[in-house]
């Protein structure tokens, strides 16, 4: 009798899973840990069983780096949905109080309070200082030179928004071709009656003049209408603070008329007198963003730096009229920097919003 023997390949259970995890390599993870739970070892010797351990083990720890790992993803998911969700409910408000705007037409939805934008005071750059500090000479070139940038880049903002003050003028995008159009744009400290901001220097004087006597006058009503809040505060405390029985008299001596505010410079004609204000920075920027235009007027705020230089005096006296300082009394140049603000959408004149020091 011949017994026939079949020979059996022995396949372990290493190459089963093997086999098994490169037929299925998205479901590897899940094979090995079913494998682990229900197969069980061929053989149950003391080094199998150390192996399993330390197996064991090393699966353990890392599960828990993938765990730790799993948990910073989902913590950094949450912070990154938490700020986009902040972002949406911002331009959610701001829109709610576009569309809004139209219900309350009474309310001012985008008169929140506004920091002074970047005007500056242009710097000495005399053709000595090249000789005697060239250094400096071609720092407040740049200085200058980056001001006169911002200055034509704000004149055609205005322009664009035909927001010049007492100037009527359909300005259009060819207008920019034309060599006349960059004089305007270029040139904010322009004297000339033509100058598209002389109506404002105008106004400049006048509401300077106003401040100046309000003052002296304890005439809190014209300060409040032609200061905005931070500014108001700084004059009425001058007020305020003032020796009670106290007279003053302010007056400007020097001329602050039309014929020497708008007259004509040349490279070979200097001007004949100071013209008392000159505007040599000046800045705007779109604030009114609701979908619909303001009811009137246009979305701009505009602040423009005017210098005033005039001969002036003031002459304080006691209620019985005698002076109280005759040397402060005497008439002295005065060169101030103040800084003049229009909000596009209200209907109310320039208003002195700070005074800025060279």
């Amino acid at each position: 009798m011949v017994i026939a023997t079949v020979k059996v390949p022995c396949v372990s259970f290493r190459s089963q899973l093997k086999k098994r995890c490169l037929l299925y390599p998205q479901r590897s993870f899940s094979a090995l840990k079913s494998a682990t739970r229900t197969a069980t070892p061929p053989s149950t010797s003391k080094a199998s069983t150390t192996s399993g351990q330390a197996s064991a083990t090393t699966s353990s720890n890392a599960s828990r780096k993938s765990s730790i790992k799993n948990e910073k993803k989902a913590k950094k998911a949450l912070t990154a949905t938490d700020s986009t969700e902040a972002q949406l409910k911002q331009i959610e408000s701001m829109m709610n109080m576009a569309n809004t705007s139209n219900l309350f037409p009474t309310m001012d939805m985008w008169g929140t309070k506004l920091v002074t934008l970047d005007v500056e005071i242009p710097r000495d750059a005399s053709l000595r200082m090249l000789f005697t500090n060239p250094g400096a000479f071609w720092h407040a070139k740049q200085h200058n030179f980056s001001n006169w940038l911002k200055n034509t880049f704000s004149m055609y903002t205005i322009a664009k928004a035909r927001a010049f003050t007492g100037v009527n003028h359909d300005f259009r995008f060819s207008h920019l071709f034309l060599p006349r159009t960059w004089r305007q744009l270029g040139n904010v400290t322009s004297h000339s009656s033509a100058s598209w901001l002389a109506p404002i220097r105008r106004i400049a004087m006048d509401n300077y003049l106003a401040i100046g006597r309000a003052i002296a006058d304890k005439d809190e009503a014209t300060l409040k209408a032609l200061t905005t809040a931070d500014h108001a505060t700084k004059v009425n405390k001058i007020v305020r603070t003032r020796k009670p029985g106290e007279v003053w008299q302010w007056k400007v001596l020097s001329d602050v008329s039309d014929k020497a505010l708008f007259q004509e410079k040349s490279l070979f004609r200097p001007l004949a007198i100071s013209p008392g204000a000159t505007i040599v920075s000046i800045r705007s920027g779109e604030v009114y963003v609701a979908k619909e235009p303001p009811k009137r007027g246009n979305r701009l705020v505009i602040h423009a730096l005017v210098k005033f230089e005039t001969t002036q005096e003031l002459k304080v006296f006691t209620k019985q009229g005698q002076p109280v300082d005759a040397k402060s009394a005497e008439p002295h140049t005065v060169v101030e920097y103040l800084v003049l603000e229009k909000v596009g959408w209200y209907d109310n004149t320039w208003q002195v919003r700070d005074q800025i020091y060279k």
